[in-house]
């Protein structure tokens, strides 16, 4: 009986450390090993939305309002020539958004670039994967799965809409060469079990053996809720995506489905765009600072994860030129110029808030892990001290910190009236007092309001102080910065 117990009580110890000891060293396959190496791409958000002035459309615009100009092929090569002088490995380009319109010609839908109505005809898609290629860049496909114009996505059965989409990942994946990625978006729109995911996974995988596929916001809940051995709820995925946060310090890689681990690193997607805008807009040039960027792309390559940084091109097919500027301007300071190797201890260019300590006297719901007032200075615009009606947010700099500029970011329409103030030595004093109009601040897609403030002369404080004096219940700030 005493051999029986030991033996049992051995093999479940053995069981038990076999188990641990999977967990610790289970890791990257080759394909994401691949991906994990590139660590750093371009995202192009380009279409129909372009020429709509708009985020998201419903695919109800005629096709004849995609109206790029007779050198399209020649601009599309250049965003390539763009990310690789800028020391980026790879694209990713959306070859269909939300309103189905397609970047090349599709043989199961007329909404797309070959309509008849389209005076320059040219395939995007072609374009951008030719010119990766010859120079030497890694080429990957955005695809949404909601499709606000094909009719047969709102057939009663659903599964009609997916062979729709094999077909036309067929197109993709047969047509352009290698595609190292393929990502889907837009998922919400239906329960996940109606997108036979396993099937289109399987079916992709069949074309293009080595393309790493996700599927946007895989685990379901944000970086900062992720934990080791959280459930895949979009499976099966190569990689996790959960646009547009940051990914946090510690990120956990083991993720399970139906019991079984699965390592899944984190690919970050970031807008060059201060308001977080992802297509191009006239009345959006706005770009982010240096240290701001290489803060995202210290954070967001780190522990095997990856970054990909979009820059939209506008309706001219020209990428913003001072967006251009900046990117290259991070890759001469991290020595990354067209392709030279990454560095394995990155320069590091500290921002005036990046080691500023942030305190509030009203957090929403007491939950610090969601709302807490860390979130305004860090460098990611998707998550926000969000306080209790009037509260009051103090910053904690480096003593006597010199600044000009002040740059807020807050939920539109959250703060309607404030004051800045400053302190040196323990003197208070009145920086900036502002009343706002939530119907003509400028704002964005994202829900997000500006506010500048540029000050007429320098200022050296150790602690800035926003006092919230009327607001919506609920103030938010995702970014304040020091310039």
């Amino acid at each position: 009986m005493k051999n029986f117990i030991y033996t049992f009580m051995l093999t479940a110890c053995l069981s038990s450390c076999t188990t641990q000891q999977t967990s610790r060293t289970i890791g990257p396959t080759e394909g994401q090993q691949a991906m994990i190496d590139r660590k750093y791409g371009m995202f192009l958000h380009f279409g129909m939305n372009t020429y709509l002035n708009t985020e998201w459309s419903d695919g109800s615009a005629p096709a004849s309002t995609y109206n790029p100009p007779i050198d399209i092929a020649q601009q599309a090569a250049e965003w390539v020539k763009n990310a690789k002088t800028a020391g980026m490995r790879s694209i990713v380009l959306t070859t269909k958004h939300h309103d189905g319109f397609c970047l090349w010609d599709s043989k199961y839908t007329d909404y797309d670039i070959a309509n008849p109505s389209i005076t320059h005809k040219y395939d995007i898609v072609k374009a951008v994967s030719e010119a990766c290629k010859k120079e030497n860049i890694a080429f990957s496909i955005y695809y949404s799965l909601w499709d606000r114009h094909e009719p047969v996505y709102k057939d009663a059965d659903p599964y009609k809409y997916i062979l729709f989409m094999k077909n036309q990942l067929k197109e993709l994946m047969t047509q352009y060469g290698t595609v190292s990625e393929l990502w889907f978006d837009g998922a919400w729109d239906r329960k996940v079990e109606n997108w036979y995911l396993q099937e289109i996974y399987d079916y992709v995988k069949q074309l293009q053996p080595s393309c790493q596929i996700s599927t946007n916001w895989t685990i379901g809940k944000r970086p900062v809720d992720m934990q080791e051995g959280d459930s895949i709820v979009y499976f099966p995925s190569d990689f996790r995506l959960w646009d547009p946060f940051l990914p946090v310090k510690d990120d956990p890689k083991i993720y399970t489905y139906k019991g079984k681990k699965y390592y899944l690193p984190y690919e970050c997607t970031q807008t060059i765009s201060v308001l977080g805008n992802w297509f191009a807009h006239p009345e959006d040039s706005t770009v982010r600072d240096l240290e701001e960027l290489e803060e995202i792309f210290r954070i967001s390559t780190a522990n095997d994860n990856c970054l990909l940084l979009n820059i939209p091109p506008g309706t001219d097919g020209r990428q913003n030129p001072q967006a251009i500027r900046r990117i290259n301007e991070l890759a001469s300071f991290l020595g990354i110029e067209n392709g030279a190797p990454f560095p394995e201890n990155p320069p590091r260019m500290m921002s005036l808030t990046e080691q500023a300590v942030a305190q509030a006297n009203g957090i929403l719901n007491n939950d610090t892990l969601h709302h807490g007032p860390q979130y305004a200075i860090d460098s990611d615009v998707s998550t926000a001290w969000t306080g209790d009606s009037l509260s009051t947010l103090d910053i904690h700099l480096k003593p006597d910190t010199p600044f000009k500029e002040v740059a807020i970011i807050i939920g539109k329409g959250s703060i309607t009236k404030y004051t800045l103030q400053y302190s040196t030595n323990n003197e208070w004093k009145d920086l900036y007092h502002e009343t706002i109009d939530p119907q003509k601040q400028p704002h964005s897609f994202m829900g997000y309001g500006f506010i500048t403030i540029s000050l007429k002369e320098q200022i050296q404080a150790n602690l800035l102080r926003l006092k919230i004096e009327e607001s919506n219940g609920k103030p938010s700030v995702y970014s304040i910065r020091l310039k």
